[in-house]
């Protein structure tokens, strides 16, 4: 499985590391798993939304190579939204092959017409004039065919262990909760 998690200026670092983290050590653990995970901008050089640079793995706009695509959130959501050609390219790809958000990337997703009204998670501090009580917060994750949303900015790491889980086994998910020791949830 090749996976590719879409970066570009104002990502948010933890949404696009913390998944990478996760699936990245499943391989470092399992050199032999059929597992591939890069991370692809329109730019080799990106600045996260906090000032981390970023080099990109690869440097393209098809996604054609790639069987999940991981489109994460922050602040820079705004320009990807702009883009037309790549919302068009992200809701091509979504018609064959599965495709993930983390945090505000779902508003990325929505615009580019893959979640239809269903409710996606998003962090409850993307839109602060929304005045989303904590008990109104949506599941962490959230399933709708082969769209994954999850919620949260630390989210990332519990949607990239539910991929594992998902693709591969519960078992491999377990071990990287272990490997890096994430502690359990209340």
């Amino acid at each position: 499985m090749r996976v590719a998690i879409l970066l570009f200026d104002g990502v948010e670092e933890l949404d696009a590391v913390g998944v990478y983290e996760v699936l990245a050590k499943a391989k470092q653990l399992h050199p032999q798993l059929d597992l591939t995970v890069r991370t692809r901008a329109l730019k080799e050089d990106v600045t996260g939304a906090l000032g981390l640079r970023i080099l990109a793995h690869e440097v393209k706009r098809d996604f054609s190579d790639v069987d999940l695509l991981i489109v994460p959130g922050g602040p820079g959501r705004s320009s990807v939204v702009r883009d037309l050609r790549l919302l068009e390219d992200l809701a091509r790809f979504a018609t064959r092959k599965p495709i993930a958000s983390v945090a505000t990337g779902a508003f990325i997703l929505r615009q580019a017409g893959l979640l239809h009204g269903s409710p996606e998670p998003t962090e409850p501090t993307a839109d602060p004039g929304a005045g989303v009580e904590p008990d109104e917060i949506p599941e962490r994750i959230t399933e709708d065919g082969d769209v994954t949303t999850a919620g949260g900015v630390t989210a990332s790491l519990d949607l990239g262990l539910h991929l594992l889980a998902k693709y591969f086994d519960q078992r491999l998910a377990d071990e990287v909760v272990y490997r890096i020791e994430i502690p359990a949830r209340p």
